[in-house]
């Protein structure tokens, strides 16, 4: 699996133009803060919390074509739906690192203007 659906990108951009910008931005600051839940819910072993915040993620990076990030909230989805969190942190590590990953290939994406 791609790390980034371009295609997508670009039927975004088209339908959007420039508010596509105002998207990725949004999703980026969303995604930073929910993360920071996700930990807290990690840590409070809140499967509940866990499973809603992952489930919302899952969505908002495909819908952006970051399909690995997706793929990771997933993940992290079914670990609060079984109130899973022996070894969690690997996957939550795991996620963040994609999360940097997406959005500097989505900032790239943009900068290079295709």
């Amino acid at each position: 699996m791609s790390a980034l659906n371009i295609s997508l990108l670009e039927e975004l951009r088209g339908f959007m133009e420039d508010d596509v910008i105002t998207l990725i931005d949004e999703f980026e600051i969303d995604t930073r803060e929910r993360l920071e839940s996700i930990g807290q819910a990690i840590e409070n072993q809140d499967a509940e919390k866990l499973r809603t915040m992952a489930h919302t993620m899952k969505g908002g990076a495909a819908s952006l074509g970051a399909d690995n990030l997706s793929q990771h909230f997933r993940g992290l989805e079914l670990r609060g739906r079984d109130a899973s969190f022996q070894d969690i942190q690997q996957d939550f590590s795991n996620a963040q690192r994609c999360f940097t990953e997406a959005m500097m290939l989505i900032r790239k994406w943009l900068a290079e203007g295709k």
